[in-house]
């Protein structure tokens, strides 16, 4: 079976929304995924969370977001509740409205991969500036992050002894 699962950080009303969608006919369970529009998915269940006690259970860790998140109507099997766990996570961590797709199918999980989710940033995080127009993100601040080439690497290590 595909699967999505649409996440959303509504800062206007401080709440967290996940819906859990799942492709149900048979014409549409052949098609590959990046082949599946919305209108093909069926929404199965939707949940939705206060943004503080998000806070507090993403500041404990990862298994008490997982805790928190899952209940009798909501419940995702271990992988994918993993790669929810780390967008919510990743998106309490960054300012800013959000909201990400993720796509599964089950046949992966089936013949033993670990699931890699198709994600689809759908809005842009807003970037809070300071008063100076910069921004406050960490990644802002990486001016090169290609890696360094391990002849350099090499030398660097080499001098340093």
């Amino acid at each position: 079976m595909k699967q999505k699962y649409r996440i959303w950080k509504n800062d206007k009303e401080k709440q967290l929304l996940i819906q859990e969608y799942a492709v149900l006919t048979a014409d549409t369970r052949k098609q590959k995924l990046p082949g599946l529009e919305d209108e093909d998915f069926s929404l199965l269940c939707e949940q939705t969370y206060r943004a503080e006690e998000i806070k507090k259970a993403t500041s404990v860790g990862r298994d008490e977001l997982i805790l928190y998140l899952r209940n009798q109507h909501f419940f995702p099997i271990g992988p994918y509740m993993e790669l929810i766990a780390d967008v919510v996570t990743s998106m309490y961590a960054a300012k800013g409205e959000q909201r990400e797709d993720l796509v599964f199918d089950d046949k992966e999980v089936l013949r033993g991969n670990l699931p890699e989710a198709e994600s689809e940033v759908i809005t842009e995080i807003e970037e809070n500036l300071n008063e100076n127009g910069s921004s406050d993100n960490i990644d802002d601040l990486i001016d090169n992050d290609n890696e360094i080439p391990k002849s350099a690497a090499g030398r660097k290590n080499s001098s340093d002894s």
